[in-house]
């Protein structure tokens, strides 16, 4: 059956074995001893689909309580990885109401991320290129409206669908996630291949931080 795989550990890298064994139809030769983190990246290679579409990494950055400066490393981190690692990149506002992205690279942000949250379905390539708002050859942002004059009522599904959408196109998706605690914001951060919690040294902050661990 071509969908089984076989690994075999042994204790000696000998090439010649690797080969004997190869031509018999094992799928991997490890040396041991192995880490699980070894064991499952070795599983998970042999069963990636060559056909799949890539699929960004998302980095959530999470402030441990207001003020303690996650948007501030949020974006710093964004443009980092957008302009000093040349990866393209984009900045994911989800603060809808009092969001920074905008204002901090002195972009107009229009509702941005708030249209893609209110009619996720809509969002495919197309209209994800036009809300995206070009900040350099490597960085975009999907920022917040910042405006009062409105109420944001977004289902807690929308989130999940315009992180996906956006990891489908873009290698990098660095997320600035409101001060607020939600099902949404719950599974958002679960959910992120990378977390970064930006907490201040005082009792709050640090209470806060080891809770946000405990449920990641």
């Amino acid at each position: 059956d071509e969908s089984t795989k076989v690994i075999v550990v042994g204790r000696s890298n000998d090439v010649q074995l690797y080969r004997e064994l190869v031509r018999k139809g094992v799928s991997e030769y490890l040396v041991g001893p192995l880490s699980p983190l070894q064991i499952i990246e070795t599983v998970s290679g042999l069963y990636v689909n060559p056909n799949a579409p890539p699929i960004g990494r998302v980095v959530v950055v999470a402030g441990a309580r207001g003020g303690s400066g996650a948007s501030t490393i949020a974006h710093n981190l964004a443009w980092y990885i957008a302009e000093g690692m040349k990866i393209n990149t984009a900045i994911v506002d989800f603060d809808l109401p009092f969001g920074t992205a905008g204002l901090n690279f002195n972009e107009d942000p229009g509702q941005g991320v708030a249209d893609a949250l209110v009619a996720p379905e809509r969002l495919d390539d197309v209209l994800l290129d036009r809300l995206l708002i070009k900040c350099g050859e490597h960085l975009s942002l999907f920022a917040a409206p910042a405006l009062l004059d409105r109420d944001y009522d977004v289902d807690a599904n929308a989130y999940e669908s315009v992180i996906t959408q956006v990891r489908s196109s873009l290698p990098c998706v660095v997320v600035d996630m409101p001060h607020a605690w939600s099902s949404w914001a719950r599974e958002t951060l679960c959910g992120a291949d990378e977390v970064v919690i930006v907490a201040t040294p005082d009792l709050a902050s640090l209470r806060n931080a080891k809770n946000m661990l405990d449920v990641i």
